[in-house]
């Protein structure tokens, strides 16, 4: 048995969303590293900027990102027929663009 499971593998879910997945994961722990120098420690720097709220749009995006890709290499790794797949990923997605936009709207 191998210790590499089907969804880590980049061969699967695909090379371009992998990264993306990384980057994501390692952006992730940058912005809450701030939050929480901000919210625990009571950091100001970044108010003083004027960037904090910035930050956490950035936040909640990479998270929405980080947390589709991560379901969307889950299900290719699953045994459900690829129609199946492709439309829970193609649901996830358009949930995802929503959840930005009105984000970026408002």
């Amino acid at each position: 048995m191998s210790s590499v499971t089907p969804t880590r593998s980049p061969a699967v879910v695909g090379y371009g969303p992998w990264v993306i997945h990384r980057l994501t994961a390692v952006l992730l722990v940058a912005l809450l590293t701030v939050h929480i120098s901000v919210q625990v420690f009571g950091v100001i720097i970044f108010y003083r900027l004027g960037i904090y709220q910035y930050l956490l749009d950035l936040m909640l995006i990479t998270v929405f990102t980080h947390g589709f890709l991560g379901v969307r290499a889950t299900l290719l790794g699953t045994d459900w027929s690829s129609r199946v797949k492709m439309i829970i990923i193609w649901a996830l997605g358009a949930v995802f663009v929503a959840v930005v936009s009105l984000r970026i709207i408002t």
